[in-house]
């Protein structure tokens, strides 16, 4: 008789580590374009009309998805609230 309860449980593991890492990956994004924004553009983080606030906002909402979908692990919150501080930065202080 095999045991499936170990092979779910390590689905669900890698399952949340996925969303962690993609969720990572648009948060850097999203974090070198503000660093980007704030140093080099006059154009603030809501400015739709141009491309690279786009890119931000968009980046974040995929970050912010799957933060989400990973919220039961510690790093899941921490992405969630270290993007979500980062917006509010932008949009009251960056530019």
């Amino acid at each position: 008789m095999v045991d499936n309860s170990y092979e779910k449980q390590h689905l669900k593991k890698l399952r949340i580590f996925i969303y962690i890492t993609i969720a990572l990956i648009f948060s850097m994004i999203f974090l070198f374009i503000s660093i980007f924004l704030l140093f080099f553009s006059m154009a603030g983080i809501l400015d739709f009309v141009y491309f690279t606030p786009q890119i931000a906002i968009f980046s974040f909402l995929i970050s912010i998805v799957f933060s989400v979908l990973a919220i039961k692990n510690l790093f899941g919150k921490i992405l969630l609230a270290l993007n979500i501080f980062l917006m509010l930065f932008m949009i009251f202080y960056g530019p």
